[in-house]
């Protein structure tokens, strides 16, 4: 072996390779959010009087004495209503995960916040107007004052939480148990949900928000286990949730004041503004990793004599139950020799005439030569104890590089491609 090949082995330092998992949340998981809405609803109400078809209907005026010929009386309303929704979540994310590195990197999560489950609550409309009289029935209605009066149920449902943007990593740390982990770090998001206010349904969002990842990964049995603990208060202002829309002729009784005991009957022409929302979130959430069966190639080939640079891939299944992974390399000199190494771990480091991808320990495969197109492959035999692929187990994360001889290509006379990382399931 060269100077500079045995040089580049003892110096390289062990980089964990990290595993990737599908965190999916379990039915045992729970959501329970308390949220107030305050809608703004400026508009006007005017008598349900009709000279044709309702002429014994309610007339509004501005004026205290004299004829009232049906006036638009201007105020201002407010639907509010607290919503108390709880549900069972589902969906999940996309963990990659170093616990040498004390990081998981989080990415494409998305969670049905309640599952399947709605929540309806009480809507109070809160009146404020000038004072005005109706006539059919004969009252005056003080004004100033604002009224609060009930008008049915709103209703919200399709809680829908989608992380925003690349993945993030949230910071590990030892909890004092070998192989737990306490968990924080932040993922960027956005909420969305339908709301049903005065027959109006609204597409609301979606609203930036951001989820604390907060609490305890558990590697200790066959999958990861995250718990995930969060409750935190927060307050919000959306823009009009329903933009360009208008609730017209929508029937109002309103009790009578001065006197007492009759119902005006009166139309409201109101227009959505701006959505107030105040929320407190409780969210106790359990997931399970299932490790993702994937390939990825990382690392750089450097030319040799017949190509711009070796490339290292795969074929088969990653799955150790069917048994027909097959590493190959594509741009390798036609009828020269090489190897497969297999590591747990990588690297980067000068090696022959190009660049070593794997960390130590490394191990070596076959010999295998390249056919006339410059393929060289090699079929692992997970089952053959003979082979250090017998060492592979699921759930393990291990990468594969070809080195291989080119007498002419470099000083060094060998070179390598570049490197494939592997993640094996059952």
């Amino acid at each position: 072996m060269q100077l500079r090949t045995l040089g580049a082995l003892l110096v390289l330092a062990p980089l964990a390779a990290a595993q990737s998992y599908q965190f999916s949340l379990d039915g045992l998981s729970t959501t329970s959010i308390v949220a107030d809405l305050s809608l703004p609803l400026p508009g006007n109400a005017i008598g349900d009087y009709d000279a044709t078809t309702n002429p014994t209907g309610t007339r509004t005026c501005t004026t205290l004495f004299g004829t009232c010929n049906n006036t638009a009386i201007p105020l201002s309303a407010t639907a509010l209503t607290e919503f108390n929704i709880s549900g069972t979540p589902a969906g999940g994310f996309r963990g990659t995960l170093d616990s040498k590195a004390g990081v998981l990197l989080v990415g494409d999560l998305s969670v049905s916040v309640i599952g399947r489950q709605g929540a309806s609550a009480d809507l109070t409309l809160e009146v404020l107007y000038s004072t005005f009289r109706t006539q059919q029935p004969n009252s005056i209605f003080p004004g100033g004052v604002p009224l609060p009066l009930p008008l049915g149920q709103g209703t919200i449902d399709d809680v829908l939480l989608v992380q925003t943007g690349p993945a993030v990593p949230v910071v590990l740390t030892p909890s004092g148990v070998a192989g737990v982990f306490t968990v924080a770090g932040l993922v960027p998001a956005e909420l969305s949900f339908q709301l049903d206010l005065l027959g109006q349904v609204s597409a609301v969002g979606p609203l930036p928000f951001a989820l604390p990842l907060a609490g305890t990964l558990d590697l200790t049995g066959a999958n990861p286990r995250f718990t995930l603990s969060v409750d935190q208060s927060a307050q919000q202002t959306v823009p009009n949730p329903a933009p360009g829309q208008v609730i017209e002729d929508l029937a109002f009784p309103l009790p009578t004041v001065l006197p007492p005991g009759g119902t005006a009957n009166l139309l409201l022409d109101l227009t959505p503004g701006d959505l107030g929302i105040s929320n407190t979130t409780d969210l106790d959430w359990l997931l399970f990793g299932a490790p993702i069966c994937e390939t990825a190639s990382y690392c750089t080939a450097t030319p040799n004599t017949f190509s711009s640079g070796a490339a290292c891939a795969a074929t088969g299944s990653t799955s150790l139950t069917f048994n027909t992974f097959t590493l190959s390399a594509q741009g390798v000199p036609p009828g020269h020799a090489g190897r497969f190494y297999m590591s747990r771990n990588q690297a980067s480091l000068p090696f022959g005439d190009g660049t070593l991808c794997l960390g130590t320990p490394i191990r070596r495969l076959p010999v295998v030569h390249a056919d006339a197109s410059g393929l060289a492959q090699y079929t692992v035999d997970f089952n053959d104890p003979a082979q250090p692929t017998a060492l592979i187990a699921p759930g393990d994360t291990w990468n594969f590089q070809l080195v291989f001889r080119d007498p002419i290509g470099g000083p060094l006379t060998f070179n390598t491609s570049n490197a494939l990382s592997a993640s094996f399931c059952p």
